[in-house]
């Protein structure tokens, strides 16, 4: 097809029609095609999918938005319990993903534990059990911003959005929480990966993040991020071991070891400082500010090749095998929830 610049239209024009008929007109044809990230869920399509799960499971699921990014996308939180509407008196269990923008994986398992219970609530007895006496958080993803950017723009984007005013952009959530704040493991300069902010919760992802798990006091929490197949736990920030190390190695090498049973793939469970040193994240602030179990797995792969581009024929095992995990520290928290009642 020849496109000549005397045509009707003007060759931008054109060509924006063409794209228009290919791949759809979003917003009633008022703007650009919707961005695309495959299988993995777009901001937009996590939007709906999280609003369609709690539309045909009204009794069990209800949304709602715990603040809003920089550029003003809603960071929802879908909370699954029998009798969703009250605030009963349950251990609360919080799963968490997408603090970092091209972590793509970490959205895709905690949506799909939640499309799990829903789904599944009325067959299975034993997620029944655990939905009738808990209170389930999935937060999938806290850096929307970053994400879409990494969606449309730069793939390998991490930080948020944050214009720092210096030709730079974007905080390192995961590195903006207050406990050991500015510590080893962040930087302070606004171009490096890890920069951690000009003050705590500086971000208002953060801060949304902090006003929720403070609300909801959760029994436990996982925070997934990708890549390198690990089970973290308190501290990040420093190679001395927590108070309750003993405690939370055992709850991590369970938490492997039922990942491994599922398809013979081995996390390795180690305190966070192991891997890498790593001041103001979530886990070291939830746990010492509620003494909580708190782990961060880092998902599949195993190594920088394929890295944070996890092929899309990897995003059902991989939620797959995390499931039994995740259960069965719904499990943990109810048990101990019962015996402190």
């Amino acid at each position: 097809m020849t496109v000549s610049r005397k045509s009707t239209y003007p060759f931008w024009t054109l060509i924006l029609a063409l794209a228009i008929v290919q791949f759809g007109c979003p917003n009633g044809g008022g703007g650009l095609p919707d961005p695309s990230a495959g299988l993995y869920h777009t901001y937009a399509e996590l939007d709906a999918e999280m609003h369609a799960l709690a539309a045909n499971h009204p009794g069990l699921a209800q949304i709602s938005s715990i603040g809003k990014s920089l550029e003003g996308r809603d960071l929802w939180a879908l909370k699954i319990s029998d009798n969703v509407a009250s605030n009963e008196d349950e251990a609360d269990v919080v799963f968490v993903g997408g603090h970092h923008a091209r972590e793509w994986i970490s959205v895709e398992v905690p949506l799909m534990i939640a499309q799990h219970l829903l789904e599944n609530y009325a067959s299975d007895a034993s997620v029944k059990n655990l939905v009738d006496q808990s209170e389930i958080w999935i937060v999938p993803m806290v850096n929307p911003d970053g994400h879409n950017y990494s969606v449309t723009t730069d793939r390998l984007w991490r930080k948020n959005r944050r214009n720092n005013g210096d030709g730079t952009f974007g905080v390192d959530l995961n590195r903006n929480y207050s406990h050991e704040w500015g510590g080893p493991g962040s930087s302070g300069s606004t171009y490096s990966e890890t920069y951690r902010g000009p003050s705590p919760f500086s971000e208002p992802e953060t801060q949304a993040v902090r006003d929720f798990l403070q609300q909801q006091a959760p029994k436990a929490l996982i925070s997934y991020h990708s890549y390198s197949q690990l089970v973290l736990y308190p501290w990040g920030h420093t190679n001395s071991p927590a108070p309750d190390e003993a405690l939370l190695r055992q709850m991590a090498v369970a938490i492997a070891d039922a990942i491994r049973a599922v398809h013979n793939v081995s996390y390795t469970p180690e305190q966070s400082s192991e891997l890498y040193l790593a001041s103001g994240d979530t886990t070291d602030w939830l746990y010492a500010l509620l003494a909580v179990p708190s782990f961060t797995i880092e998902l599949r792969p195993r190594s920088s090749s394929p890295g944070f581009e996890l092929p899309e024929n990897q995003i059902v095992p991989t939620f797959e095998e995390n499931l039994p995990a995740a259960l069965n520290l719904i499990d943990w928290a109810i048990q101990q929830s019962n015996v402190t009642m």
